[in-house]
C-alpha cells in the first residue's frame, strides 16, 4: 500500500506541475493530453455560457436582489472573506441580507438547508461546508443558507427570512440564477494561472467570461506592483483593489458561538509557532505568518477541505513539544473543524483574513448601492 501510494503522490505531484507550469511540452506529454482536453472543455463552456446568454437555457429571477461574488480559476481567490465583507455591508445599508452558499463536500450540499438564522447555528460544517459554516460563525445577524441548487436555495431565503438581498457565495459559474450584481475576484499575483483552461491550468472559463462581470476586484495587491487590467474587460467596467489582512480571530479554546472579535497579529511577534493548514494555498498561509513576524519551527500542510482525524492531531502535538515552540497556529477553515479538540500542550491560535479596500470604498459601496436600488424583480 506504501508503494501505491508514492505512485499516487508522484502522479499528483505530476498533474499539479503541469497544472501549473507555462513551457511548451513534447507531443507526447502529460501536458498534451491535458491541453486536448482543456480545448474540450473550454468549447463545452463556451457553448454553454452563449445556451444561457441567448435563452436557450432557463435561467430565472429570485424576488428579491441578487448580488454573485465569484472567479473563473479553481483555487482561493478570497471570495469568502469578501462575500463576508460585502454581506455586512449591505447589512449596513438597511437591506435585509441572506448569504447562500453551495455547502460544497457538506452534506447538505444536494439537499439544501439552513445553516444560520443569524442568532442561532444549526448545522457544523460536516453538514454545511467548510466555509459556510465559517461564514455563520462570523456574520452574526445575517442567515446563512446553503444548496447547490441557488434558485431552490434562494426560494427556501425568501420564504424564511423574507430578504431585500441575497448574496451569492462562489456562483460566476452558476448561470441558472439572474444577478443584478457579478463582482469577479481576481488574484493580483496571478489572475489567470497559466493562461489555460481545466485541467492543462487552473482557468474555469475562457478569459472572455469577464465580460459577464460588472464589477473586477483584484484581490492580495500590493502598493509596489498594480496589476494590468484584462483586455477581455470593457473600458468603462469599474476596477477595485484589495489586500488580505491576517488576523487573529480566536486564541485559546472555549465554545464562542459567533468568532466576531479580532486581534492584532503583533501578539504573535517573535513567538516560535508550529502552524498547519488545509486550503488551497498552504504557502500563502505560511507567508503570512511569518510577515507578521512568527518563527516557523514547523508547519504542516494537508489538502483543500481536509477532515484532521486524532493521527493528525497527535502528530502536530508531538511536533509541538519535539519543538518546545510557544504557540500552534492554523487558519480559522480549519479551526472549525477540529475545535472540540482541547488536549493541545501549548495555546491554539486561529488567524484568518479580512478583505479591505486599498482605495476607492466610497466608490465601491455606492457601485452597490446602485446595483440594489435599480432593480426590483417579479417573482417566477
Amino acid at each position: 500500500m506504501t508503494g501505491l501510494k508514492k505512485i499516487v503522490e508522484r502522479f499528483r505531484y505530476r498533474i499539479e506541475t503541469a497544472i501549473r507550469g507555462k513551457s511548451t511540452s513534447p507531443v507526447f506529454s502529460i501536458e498534451t493530453v491535458l491541453l486536448v482536453l482543456s480545448i474540450v472543455y473550454g468549447g463545452l463552456m463556451c457553448l454553454r455560457a452563449r445556451l444561457y446568454e441567448k435563452g436557450l437555457l432557463p435561467s430565472r429571477n429570485l424576488p428579491c436582489r441578487v448580488v454573485s461574488i465569484g472567479n473563473i480559476i479553481a483555487g482561493g481567490t478570497g471570495k469568502t472573506p469578501m462575500t463576508i465583507m460585502v454581506a455586512r455591508m449591505i447589512r449596513d445599508m438597511g437591506y435585509r441580507v441572506v448569504v447562500i452558499s453551495r455547502g460544497y463536500r457538506g452534506r447538505m450540499e444536494d439537499s439544501g438547508g439552513i445553516v444560520s438564522d443569524g442568532r442561532t447555528i444549526f448545522k457544523g460544517s460536516g453538514d454545511a461546508g467548510d466555509e459556510p459554516y465559517l461564514m455563520a460563525r462570523i456574520l452574526k445577524g445575517i442567515p446563512v443558507v446553503v444548496g447547490k441548487r441557488r434558485y431552490t436555495s434562494g426560494m427556501m431565503a425568501v420564504k424564511r427570512f423574507n430578504p431585500d438581498v441575497i448574496v451569492l457565495d462562489d456562483a460566476f459559474q452558476h448561470l441558472p440564477l439572474r444577478r443584478d450584481l457579478n463582482l469577479l475576484l481576481l488574484d493580483s499575483r496571478s489572475p489567470f494561472g497559466n493562461g489555460y483552461l481545466l485541467p492543462r491550468g487552473v482557468l474555469r472559463e475562457p478569459v472572455s467570461a469577464l465580460r459577464r462581470a460588472q464589477v473586477v476586484i483584484f484581490t492580495r495587491t500590493s502598493s509596489a506592483v498594480k496589476p494590468s487590467i484584462p483586455d477581455a474587460l470593457p473600458d468603462h467596467w469599474p476596477v477595485f483593489y484589495t489586500r488580505h489582512v491576517p488576523v487573529i480571530r480566536k486564541s485559546g479554546q472555549g465554545d464562542d458561538t459567533f468568532l466576531t472579535d479580532t486581534m492584532d497579529m503583533s501578539i504573535l511577534k517573535g513567538k516560535r509557532v508550529v502552524a498547519f493548514s488545509g486550503l488551497a494555498d498552504n504557502l500563502q498561509f505560511f507567508d503570512s505568518l511569518e510577515q507578521a513576524g512568527c518563527r516557523l519551527d514547523h508547519t504542516f500542510s494537508f489538502a483543500d477541505h481536509h477532515r484532521y482525524g486524532r493521527n493528525d492531531l497527535d502528530r502536530i502535538a508531538d511536533a509541538t513539544k519535539e519543538k518546545g515552540a510557544d504557540a500552534i497556529v492554523t487558519s480559522l477553515k480549519d479551526y472549525v473543524k477540529i475545535e472540540n479538540h482541547s488536549h493541545w500542550p501549548v495555546t491554539l491560535v486561529t488567524v484568518d483574513v479580512n478583505i479591505e479596500l486599498t482605495r476607492d470604498a466610497d466608490l465601491f459601496a455606492a457601485r452597490l448601492s446602485t446595483a440594489l436600488n435599480g432593480i426590483r424583480y417579479k417573482k417566477d
